[in-house]
């Protein structure tokens, strides 16, 4: 018996398609969908604010202060998760802006370049400064 050579290329086209497509059968099906940029960024807005905010709380002067004053650690945690996005936003933001210690160390650096500048500039212009 005789085949033609096409009938031949039919037949494995044919036996590849099967064998794709009954692998394509077993593929579990995948759905998935978009979740608003918005709604994540909350989030992380909120959450990145509530730990700044219960970093400063774990301060030793700041609970001292605040035992003080009569609150204890279970009245503060239910006050945070009380506040609104913004509260917490707006609280976080004003703790991140203060200075514990002041900025003292930058204005010496500061201080410390200045007189470094004008000693290399009078040492490069060979002029001397006498106190009299």
């Amino acid at each position: 018996m005789t085949t033609l050579p096409g009938a031949m290329v039919m037949r494995n086209t044919a036996f590849l398609l099967i064998m794709l497509m009954s692998t394509l059968a077993f593929v579990p099906r995948a759905e998935a969908s978009m979740v608003p940029t918005s709604l994540t960024m909350v989030a992380e807005a909120r959450d990145q604010d509530l730990s700044t905010v219960q970093k400063v709380l774990e301060n030793k002067a700041v609970k001292a202060r605040l035992s003080a004053l009569g609150y204890t650690d279970q009245e503060i945690s239910g006050k945070l998760s009380l506040l609104s996005n913004d509260e917490l936003s707006s609280l976080a933001s004003q703790l991140n802006a203060l200075d514990a210690g002041g900025d003292g160390l930058g204005i010496v650096v500061t201080l410390l370049v200045i007189v470094l500048l004008v000693v290399v500039i009078l040492k490069l212009s060979n002029k001397t400064v006498s106190v009299h």
